[in-house]
């Protein structure tokens, strides 16, 4: 859009000031032309123009990407360009509007009439008919979530230049004219520019196209993630990550009625666009389903006329609401997912034996592009009707459902309630704040069992009622279980059973309220009583504001924070921080008529600074933690301020294992939880230089889950991390193969044992009343009809082989191997309140299990089983798993701590900070960290 502005000035600066030309060996001297015979305007400046390399040449950078984008704003009225994100590393995140210059002109206007459709409640059928006359239909492109997925940028400047620049081109016209598109060029610019550099550092003179070629081998943690190494493609809900809440903003602000994440698969596939593989929400409607199908059919004529291969409804599900093309499906888009086989460099060789370069996997994801936005411009007014109807639908459902409402409850931990509601508001769920107590007549468990009963609900609880335009998505995050067709989940039993792949894709449980440990109800009818609307305008705690309270009258004696609200602990990071002085009760007291639960911690006015009682008054505000100001140190009942089971919290050195062997999302995740979510620090140290590193600096090591560490810390490494712990330091591994590790006999500092699967008990055909007949089905090798010393003879067969029939089934299973990986369910587990990881926590928690390992609980002369997984009755909360895996994980371990001379060993069975969301988990992690050097 040809105009002045701060951003055009900006990145037209960055043109005139960068080098004019990358090109290598083979550089072309013009443009790639994906659809030969288009004319173009000279004027409108192509990627070679721009940066000297045409397109598939040379992988762009963050950088080139907002050199091409400024040269296209600058020259073409059809194109204008906003800034909407920054990531973590400060690259700022674009979104490129393509569109008729008079529909730019009012770009305004048309988001305003979408966000008119998007709530249509109160809309007179005669202004929703202008609307959809008048309304031009955003057709959104996010490219390259995943870092390392490259084509898809790419990709998104060639189209910006093709609409741009095409002259006397019906089809540019028709989608320019009916719809406005737009493009977010590069959603992870960090994990880009990790692999960018790290291809362009190893190239040679001419890029190979060998599978192992140095190029395409990334070093950890490669280029998929961000720099917090978050896969953002299962960050949309969770809403963890700086440029997931930019985009949520950015989607919320225009409502597409398609929304397309692109992406890239294995070099040796083809290209996936939907309708998608089973399993698929319910939630999606049929509307939904049949433009899934639509798009897709003008995408395989595409396909079709350039000779391409693609394939449809396999590996790529439709269920978890996380991804870049679930999410906007629950609010009423048109969510696709397109893969392409990826090059990752500039040559790759494939299976078939065959060469694919770059340029290609470009035009693939050129022309479904082109695809998607004809269909949408071929039926704008429809399109816009079908998203009307969408969220008309949400409503009408809410207001016919059997539940009407979910009620997040105060419950032990008010703070948490609240995150959660702030969390949903954020993402357009409308959520409100019961300013007082309400009687309520139809209250139910959540997950809708039993009678409803009549019940209180009180103040501050947050009402998220269903008749509303986020419906779906409300249910979807709330929502106690998601169905999957009764039919696809035998399908996946039958392949379990036959150890095949089965089609589980991801997760199949979520369900907010049990992975943030919030009390939740469903309701049967509307709450009555008075709200307030809960703001969504940001996620951040309020700022501290101590000189608020510097002429408040200190507390004479101390500061109790109850350890019930799990704030406290982002609490005592921000006071540790601060050098304040810290204790932390053991056991749990009494004073007066408040109680406070083992973890609770205690600020002595007296041995900490001036300022000090300003800064506790500032974080109680800030982070709603109840605080109680004692002027004597009097205590009722239990632990007094001056007892030994009142431990002081040394400010802990933590450092985390970084690079080989851990998972790169569990190592990110920890170092996330830790430094931005806690506000703590801590120090990434590569696995390898534990082996020689001064150990003695930290006072606690966090191994996250990975692969063998044994290959990396080899014996010496293992040594000297026992004789660390011996000596007094805290050792935390994050499940999976970090805590298997703990187990080998050569390491020796866990004393459990990672169970192989069991075998399935014998076919019901050889089982017998009859004792001889029992024993012998229960021990092939006793044979009860022979004498002692009497063996069979050659040609006569034991007894028991005539009285038995051979098990096939059972005789066709593998002697050893380990239990079969979870999909994704959430699962009780049992806590022992005494144990310091536990501290705060309650009773139980739901945990996110995906992981093969099982653990057998520790001796009681040897450790603590902190937490154990529910008996099996009561072990499946939410989603799918196996029978015979829920059977073996019963009551067997989950987090155990044991102590080694002066330290301790905690350790989980799986990672309790798996993408971010699992509020509850990530609580036993900060005890350990913070807590293990206290005691």
């Amino acid at each position: 859009m040809r105009r002045t502005s701060f951003a055009v000035l900006a990145l037209s600066l960055a043109i005139a000031t960068a080098a004019t030309s990358a090109q290598g060996p083979g550089a072309t001297a013009v443009e790639t032309e994906y659809l030969p015979g288009t004319v173009r305007d000279p004027a409108i400046p192509s990627l070679r123009a721009t940066l000297g390399f045409a397109t598939g040449e040379r992988i762009t950078t963050h950088r080139d990407v907002e050199r091409q984008l400024a040269a296209l704003d600058a020259a073409s009225d059809r194109v204008h360009v906003e800034r909407y994100g920054t990531s973590v590393e400060g690259r700022a995140l674009w979104l490129a509007f393509v569109s008729a210059p008079a529909n730019l002109a009012k770009l305004d206007a048309t988001r305003a009439a979408m966000q008119r459709l998007a709530d249509p409640r109160g809309l007179a059928e005669a202004e929703a008919e202008q609307l959809l006359a008048e309304t031009r239909a955003f057709t959104w492109f996010a490219c390259s979530v995943h870092g390392d997925e490259i084509s898809p940028t790419d990709a998104a400047l060639w189209l910006a230049w093709h609409l741009a620049s095409a002259r006397d081109d019906a089809l540019v016209d028709r989608i320019l004219a009916e719809t406005i598109v737009v493009i977010d060029p590069l959603q992870n610019p960090d994990g880009r520019e990790r692999f960018v550099f790290g291809a362009e550092q190893t190239r040679g003179r001419w890029a190979s196209a060998e599978p192992a070629a140095a190029e395409r081998d990334q070093p950890w943690p490669a280029g998929r993630f961000n720099h917090a190494l978050f896969d953002m493609n299962r960050d949309w809900f969770a809403l963890t990550q700086p440029e997931t809440r930019a985009r949520v903003k950015a989607f919320l602000r225009h409502w597409p009625v398609v929304f397309v994440d692109a992406h890239e698969m294995g070099t040796n596939s083809s290209y996936y666009f939907g309708p998608p593989a089973e399993p698929l929400n319910p939630e999606i409607t049929p509307a939904q389903l049949d433009w899934l199908l639509r798009y897709g059919r003008n995408n395989a004529a595409w396909f079709d006329r350039a000779g391409l291969d693609y394939f449809t409804r396999e590996v790529f599900d439709s269920f978890y609401p996380g991804y870049g093309e679930g999410w906007p499906t629950f609010h009423g888009s048109i969510g696709m997912t397109f893969e392409e086989s990826s090059v990752r460099g500039l040559i790759a060789w494939r299976e078939d034996d065959t060469t694919k370069p770059y340029v290609e996997s470009v035009r693939r994801q050129v022309f479904a592009f082109l695809g998607t936005a004809e269909t949408t411009a071929r039926a704008r007014r429809e399109a816009l009707q079908r998203f009307l109807q969408d969220r008309r639908g949400a409503i009408a459902e809410g207001e016919r459902g059997t539940t009407r409402e979910f009620v997040l409850l105060p419950g032990r931990d008010p703070g948490r309630a609240r995150e959660l509601a702030r969390l949903l508001a954020y993402q357009g769920i409308e959520v409100d704040e019961l300013i007082e107590a309400t009687l309520h007549g139809s209250v139910r468990a959540h997950g809708g069992a039993g009678e409803a009963i009549a019940r209180e609900l009180p103040k501050g609880s947050f009402v998220v009622r269903l008749d509303q335009p986020a419906k779906r998505l409300a249910w979807v995050l709330l929502a106690r279980h998601q169905d999957m067709k009764p039919e696809f989940l035998a399908e996946q039993i039958a392949k379990e059973r036959r150890r095949e792949d089965t089609e589980m894709y991801d997760v199949s449980a979520w369900s907010l309220p049990l992975t943030f440990g919030v009390d939740c109800v469903e309701t049967g009818a509307v709450t009555t009583g008075a709200v307030r609307r809960v703001d969504g305008a940001t996620l951040e705690d309020p700022p501290l504001e101590p000189a608020r309270f510097a002429n408040v009258a200190p507390a004479k004696l101390a500061y109790v924070l109850p350890s019930n609200r799990a704030a406290s602990l982002r609490a005592l990071a921000e006071l540790l921080r601060a050098g304040v002085r810290v204790h932390v009760a053991g056991e749990p007291f009494r004073i007066g008529e408040r109680r406070f639960e083992r973890g609770s911690l205690i600020v002595k006015t007296a041995e900490n600074a001036a300022d000090v009682p300003a800064l506790v008054l500032a974080l109680d505000a800030a982070l709603e933690l109840e605080a109680l100001p004692c002027d004597s140190s009097w205590v009722d009942e239990g632990a007094h301020f001056g007892s030994n089971d009142v431990k002081w919290v040394k400010p802990p050195r933590i450092a985390i294992a970084w690079d080989r062997p851990t998972a790169t999302t569990s190592a990110g995740a920890a170092r996330w939880l830790l430094e931005w979510r806690c506000g703590y620090p801590a120090t990434n140290v590569r696995t390898e230089r534990l082996r020689s590193a001064d150990l003695a600096r930290f006072d606690v090591i966090v191994l996250p889950d990975g692969g063998s560490y044994g290959d990396v810390l080899g014996k010496s490494g293992a040594e000297r991390l026992a004789a660390w712990v011996r000596a007094g330091g805290t050792l935390i591994t994050m499940g999976g193969g970090a805590t298997r590790w703990l187990t080998h006999a050569d390491v020796g500092l866990l004393a459990s044992e990672a169970e192989k699967r069991r075998k399935a008990p014998p076919a019901a055909s050889a089982r017998s009343d009859a004792p001889g007949e029992a024993k012998a089905a229960a021990d092939p090798g006793s044979q009860p009809d022979q004498k002692p010393d009497e063996k069979p003879t050659v040609d006569e067969k034991p007894a028991t082989d005539q009285a038995k029939p051979f098990d096939y089934e059972r005789a066709i299973q593998p002697e050893h191997e380990d239990p079969a990986a979870t999909p994704g369910a959430l699962l009780r587990v049992v806590l022992d309140p005494q144990g310091f990881p536990a501290f705060g926590q309650g009773e139980f928690v739901d945990v996110l299990s995906t992981e093969r390992e099982v653990f057998l609980p520790v001796k009681l002369d040897l450790g603590r089983n902190v937490g154990v997984f529910a008996k099996r009755d009561a072990l499946l909360q939410s989603g799918f798993a196996w029978d015979h895996k829920l059977d073996q994980l019963a009551q067997k371990a989950w987090l155990v701590h044991q102590p080694h001379g002066k330290g301790h060993v905690v350790a989980f069975a799986e990672d309790p900070t798996t993408r971010g969301f699992c509020r509850a988990t990530e609580r036993l992690l900060l005890n350990a960290v913070f807590f293990g050097p206290a005691f």
